[in-house]
C-alpha cells in the first residue's frame, strides 16, 4: 500500500508536544460566547488565503454566520481554501456559504467591495507581510510599512466609514513587536498603534471611531506557509537538505490552535486589549529539534552535516540508507531574538477570565510619529523616484515605539539555505 505523507495536523502536534489544543478547555468554557459573537453574523475575514486566516476561516464557519466574505490577492491561496471548505468532512462547512474576492485590502476596489457587501458585524484582519528578511533594503522596507501600516490606515477608515465591525474588528499582531528588533516587528507594534487611534474620535469630521476592537500577539504557527517549519516540507518533497538555526528557541502554536486564539480574541477579549498566549520557557522549542521530529515523521532519520556544500550533496546518499541531511547553523543574520516574548517589561498582563491566554491594555504610541511615519511611507509609495531610505523609516519607527532596538547585520537569510 502506498504510504501517504503524515497530516500537517499530525506534524504540528509532534513539534509543539501537545496532544491537544492549547486552547480547547477555553473554547469549551467560552463556546456561548463564541458562538454569540458569530451565529447568524456577517463576517469578513481579510487576508483569509494564508495559513492562520484560513484555519480561522474553518472555525468560524463551525459556529454558523450567516455570510462569510474573503479577501485575499492570492488566488490560488483561495481556491485551495474553497476546495477545503467544500471538501470537510462536516456537511454544515462544506455547505456554507462563502464570498471570496482577490482583493487587496488596502486598494480602492477593497472599499467597493465594502460598500457593496457590507455591512460586515464582525471584521478579521490577517494581511501583512511577515518576514523578517522583507528589509533586506529600502524598496522592501517600503512595500512591507506600505502593506502592514498604510493599507491597513486605508482599511481600518473604510471601516469606520462604512460603519463595519459593530462586533470587533479584530487585526493580528506578532510576538516580535514586543520590544522589536525587526522593521517587521516594528510594523506590528506600529499597526497596534494604529489600530488603537482607530477607536478615537480624533477630529469632528472624521467617521464615527471603531467602537470595539482587539487584536493578538502570535507565537511561530508550525509548518505555516512560508514559514522555516514549513520550508521542511516543501525540502523533502524536492529532496534538498534541511537547515535550522540552534541557538534560537521559539513558541509553537499548530494552525488549529492559532485560529482558537483568534476566536477567543474577537470574542472574549476586551475593547482596545490584545491577547497573548500563556506559555511557560519550558514550552519553548528549538528548531532542530522540530527538523528531527518531522523526518521521522516520514520514517528518516536525521544526520547532521557540518556545511551548507556536503548538505547540498549527501540527500541522495543519506536518502538511499533512510536518512537525510541536516545542518544546524548559528544565527547571524538580522531581526532575530535568541528567545521570544509576548509582552515587554511595561506591559501587564491582565486576567480575562481564560485559562490559557492573558490581554494587554492597549498603548497607543505617539499619534504625532505615527502620522509622521504614514507621511514618509505615502510619500515613498507614490513617487517612483522618491528617495526615502531605509534608515529613515528605521528613525521614524524608533520615534514611535521607545522600546525598538533595531539589529542589523552584513548577513542576510537569502544569503543562506
Amino acid at each position: 500500500m502506498a504510504r501517504l505523507p503524515p497530516p500537517l495536523s499530525m506534524l504540528a502536534g509532534l513539534a509543539t508536544g501537545r496532544d491537544e489544543s492549547l486552547f480547547a478547555g477555553d473554547i469549551e468554557a467560552h463556546a456561548p460566547r463564541i458562538h454569540e459573537c458569530v451565529a447568524g453574523r456577517r463576517i469578513l475575514v481579510v487576508g483569509g488565503a494564508g495559513s492562520v486566516g484560513s484555519a480561522t476561516t474553518l472555525e468560524l464557519l463551525r459556529y454558523g454566520p450567516r455570510a462569510l466574505a474573503v479577501l485575499d490577492p492570492n488566488e490560488n491561496g483561495l481556491a485551495e481554501l474553497v476546495r477545503t471548505v467544500r471538501s470537510s468532512a462536516s456537511d454544515a462547512v462544506a455547505a456554507a456559504e462563502l464570498d471570496v474576492s482577490p482583493l487587496d485590502y488596502g486598494s480602492p476596489l477593497a472599499e467597493r467591495f465594502l460598500a457593496e457587501r457590507g455591512p460586515f458585524d464582525v471584521v478579521l484582519i490577517f494581511a501583512a507581510l511577515k518576514h523578517v528578511r522583507s528589509e533586506r533594503d529600502s524598496l522592501s522596507v517600503l512595500r512591507l510599512l506600505e502593506v502592514n501600516l498604510l493599507a491597513a490606515d486605508r482599511f481600518l477608515h473604510c471601516l469606520r466609514k462604512g460603519g463595519h465591525g459593530q462586533r470587533g474588528v479584530f487585526l493580528i499582531s506578532t510576538d516580535k513587536a514586543a520590544r522589536p528588533v525587526s522593521v517587521m516587528g516594528a510594523s506590528k507594534r506600529a499597526v497596534e498603534s494604529l489600530l488603537w487611534t482607530h477607536t478615537e474620535q480624533r477630529t469632528a469630521d472624521a467617521p464615527p471611531p471603531l467602537p470595539l476592537a482587539m487584536s493578538a500577539r502570535f507565537a511561530n504557527v508550525a509548518f505555516s506557509q512560508g514559514s522555516l517549519t514549513w520550508s521542511f516540507l516543501e525540502r523533502l518533497a524536492k529532496r534538498q537538505p534541511l537547515a535550522a538555526p540552534g541557538d534560537v528557541r521559539r513558541y509553537l502554536l499548530t494552525p488549529e490552535e492559532a485560529a482558537q486564539l483568534c476566536l477567543l480574541a474577537v470574542s472574549c477579549c476586551p475593547h482596545r486589549h490584545l491577547l497573548i498566549p500563556k506559555l511557560s520557557a519550558a514550552e519553548l522549542v528549538d528548531f532542530p529539534h522540530v527538523a528531527r521530529v518531522t523526518l521521522e515523521a516520514y520514517g528518516l532519520q536525521a544526520v547532521l552535516v557540518r556545511d551548507e556544500a556536503t548538505a547540498r550533496h549527501r540527500v541522495g546518499v543519506e536518502l538511499a540508507r533512510g536518512r537525510y541531511p541536516l545542518l544546524v547553523t548559528r544565527t547571524t543574520t538580522p531581526g532575530e531574538k535568541v528567545i521570544e516574548e509576548f509582552a515587554g517589561p511595561t506591559e501587564k498582563a491582565v486576567d480575562i477570565g481564560l485559562e490559557k491566554a492573558h490581554a494587554l491594555a492597549a498603548r497607543p504610541g505617539d499619534p504625532r510619529a505615527l502620522e509622521a511615519l504614514l507621511q514618509r511611507v505615502r510619500s515613498g509609495c507614490k513617487d517612483a523616484y522618491s528617495d526615502v531610505r531605509r534608515e529613515r523609516l528605521v528613525e521614524l519607527l524608533g520615534k514611535l515605539i521607545a522600546d525598538f532596538d533595531h539589529r542589523d547585520a552584513e548577513e542576510h537569510l537569502d544569503q543562506k539555505l
